[in-house]
């Protein structure tokens, strides 16, 4: 039996989503052995008690064998989204131990963190978890032309859904969004879109994810005149295809420097039969088809547009519907994903078994790895690269409070704020 050995930095959300299905999937259909290793505690372990009722090994990376269980791996696959302990992971191990190294990127790529040539090179084999990737800018011709040959694009889908949710009966027109609740990925506009749309009957917005995290969006929420009464922030859920099941519309509109890639739960609401309004940009383009699978829109003006016509037009509403769940479910499902990955265990279990020096790639310190995705002026950190996770310059020295030079950087970027 081979054996595939996963490093990510958590299992939560949706690469735990993702990871979860496909070992669970993966050892059903063909007999390949998944064991995942974090590197951290995750907080949330509603997929890790998932694959220990599935017999799927979970490891914590310092309360195992760890070199031992690399050293027997068949195939070691890094999940990467440029977290600060993947990188310190990527130094410490990676160049000691020989290993058929896939690499798996869970973010766009686009805006930061940015993936660069050199990790794509370092890799025996890296995929793409979105198309949209291949739009860098930063890439010269001549490493496009390397990438599209030698990379391969796999959405990362962990998508279960065999068939449209039945919706419950309701008296409101529900707009729904489910996901991460700050505007690093929500867009920054987010409220005025709402506001646009506030003037439909019965109109409610339903807002599934971790208050938390949402404490700019909620006080924003709760200042507006146009949005009170309709707003109802439920918290996070174990099981969003409950609150598929009351959505008329899935409102997905995004920052568009975000840097998902699947956007699983896009995937999950469109399987189940709510017609997506996104906006023309990043992955989501890649997704959704404008008026066959969903709406695909570029402004307020036309997202206003969008859900009116589908309020006043349930019919064509539920055209988009059933054609967007049956799409999502023919090319996204997790057995498809199960296929893909296998194509490219196969076409990498017979390569020797090499180290991988990481040193060239990231360098040699925490403010060197950060430094490796970064692309701009070290005085003028902003966005994602300047959030308190994401990968950035603060959610690397959250891990390595000893960097000099990672801290005067924070420093610099905060007093200038």
């Amino acid at each position: 039996m081979k054996t595939v050995v996963h490093i990510t930095a958590h299992l939560g959300g949706g690469v735990g989503r993702i990871l979860s299905n496909l070992a669970i999937h993966s050892l059903k259909q063909n007999n390949i052995e998944h064991i995942i290793i974090t590197l951290e505690e995750t907080e949330n372990k509603q997929f890790e008690k998932i694959c220990n009722q599935n017999n799927i090994k979970v490891y914590l990376a310092n309360e195992c064998d760890l070199i031992g269980i690399l050293d027997h791996a068949d195939i070691v696959q890094l999940d990467w989204w440029h977290h600060p302990l993947t990188s310190e992971f990527m130094i410490k191990y990676l160049d000691k131990i020989q290993c058929r190294l896939v690499i798996w990127s869970h973010i766009s790529g686009i805006s930061y963190p940015y993936i660069p040539i050199k990790l794509i090179r370092y890799a025996d084999i890296f995929i793409f978890s979105t198309p949209y990737s291949l739009e860098n800018e930063f890439w010269s011709q001549d490493e496009k032309n390397h990438i599209l040959n030698n990379t391969k694009v796999i959405v990362s889908s962990g998508l279960e859904i065999n068939e449209a949710v039945n919706k419950k009966v309701h008296n409101e027109f529900n707009i729904g969004y489910v996901g991460f609740l700050n505007y690093s990925k929500t867009h920054p506009e987010f409220v005025k879109y709402c506001e646009a749309v506030s003037d439909i009957p019965n109109v409610k917005f339903k807002i599934v994810g971790d208050k938390s995290y949402g404490k700019e969006l909620i006080k924003d929420v709760s200042n507006s005149t146009l949005l009170k009464g309709k707003f109802d922030f439920l918290g996070y859920s174990n099981d969003v295809c409950e609150c598929f099941e009351q959505f008329d519309v899935f409102g997905y509109i995004l920052n568009p420097k975000h840097y998902g890639t699947a956007e699983n739960v896009l995937l999950e609401a469109m399987a189940s039969g709510v017609v997506p309004i996104v906006l023309n940009q990043g992955c989501e383009k890649y997704i959704v088809e404008n008026k066959v699978t969903g709406l695909v829109v570029n402004n307020i003006d036309e997202y206003q547009i969008a859900v009116k016509w589908l309020y006043n037009n349930p019919d064509k509403c539920r055209i988009l519907s059933c054609n967007a769940s049956k799409y999502i479910i023919d090319k996204y499902h997790i057995k498809n994903t199960v296929v893909e990955m296998n194509e490219v265990y196969n076409e990498i279990i017979n390569r020797p078994k090499i180290l991988h020096n990481a040193k060239g790639v990231i360098g040699e310190t925490p403010y060197d790895w950060f430094l490796s995705c970064y692309k701009g002026e070290l005085n003028k950190i902003q966005d994602n690269a300047f959030a308190e996770t994401k990968g950035s310059v603060k959610h690397y020295l959250k891990y390595f409070v000893n960097d000099i030079r990672l801290r005067k950087v924070v420093e610099n970027n905060e007093s200038r704020n």
